[in-house]
């Protein structure tokens, strides 16, 4: 069993990076006033996470579908949302913007889970 997580964890250390590098970086923005910093970890992990996928695009394990759609709108909300926090404006309230992005990124992740197992 032990065998069988290390092998899980090299294959996925760009997924879990950049899940890491995200919650760091938004905890960073919501309890700090290292926002810039915060972003930076937000993008970083944003983009392991990208290279993740596209790896999997490579090797055939994944073909992408309209699903992306969803991660695509999920990140431009999201990050729309962070932007918005700190712009003084009364149209939009952020935090809608990023729950919604979070949201339709869950989403993407649970479709994603679906199809790359289904293809094994």
């Amino acid at each position: 069993m032990l065998a069988a997580f290390r092998q899980l964890m090299k294959s996925k250390v760009l997924l879990f990076t950049g899940i890491v590098l995200l919650i760091l970086g938004i905890l960073l923005r919501k309890m700090t006033h290292w926002d810039t910093f915060g972003l930076s970890l937000i993008i970083s992990g944003v983009t392991c996470k990208s290279i993740y996928i596209i790896q999997k695009v490579r090797t055939g394990e994944y073909k992408p579908g309209k699903e992306l759609i969803l991660l695509v709108l999920g990140l431009l909300l999201f990050l729309t949302g962070l932007y918005l926090r700190d712009v003084k404006q009364v149209l939009v309230y952020p935090i809608y913007l990023i729950v919604l992005g979070i949201t339709l990124k869950i989403i993407f992740i649970v479709r994603y889970i679906q199809i790359v197992r289904a293809s094994k």
